[in-house]
């Protein structure tokens, strides 16, 4: 399993690498997702990359959902195939406009097994 931190600019992202794939099994991407444990879903990925996959193809009904900041935003949702590692498994799968950097979420990492544990300090070499 590939978990790590990435320093983009001194913020330490927490990210997983893993590859997702539309559930008719024709296409499949290996990606970098954020690790975002305030995200209850599933993932989150840009809407190009939702429609190379063809997950709206297989989309259920649009949700809403509130951001961070408050701002309550429509998702279009479908499902997809995650694999982390040797683990695979369905999930929620959602996106909206302006989405840039691929999430993944609580539904994915409860299933996964992961748990994230933030540094309990930071080393900045100099």
């Amino acid at each position: 399993m590939s978990a790590y931190f990435k320093n983009d600019k001194q913020n330490f992202l927490p990210v997983v690498r893993a590859i997702l794939r539309s559930p008719l099994n024709d296409k499949s991407l290996e990606m970098e997702f954020i690790i975002d444990t305030g995200f209850q879903g599933g993932i989150l990925v840009p809407l190009s990359t939702y429609i190379d996959l063809g997950l709206n193809r297989l989309e259920e009904p649009k949700v809403s959902a509130r951001t961070a900041v408050g701002t309550v935003v429509e998702l279009r949702t479908s499902r997809a195939i995650v694999r982390i590692g040797d683990l695979e498994f369905m999930c929620s799968a959602y996106t909206t406009l302006g989405v840039k950097n691929p999430l993944i979420g609580r539904e994915v990492l409860k299933k996964a097994g992961l748990l994230y544990r933030p540094p309990t300090e930071i080393r900045i070499g100099i």
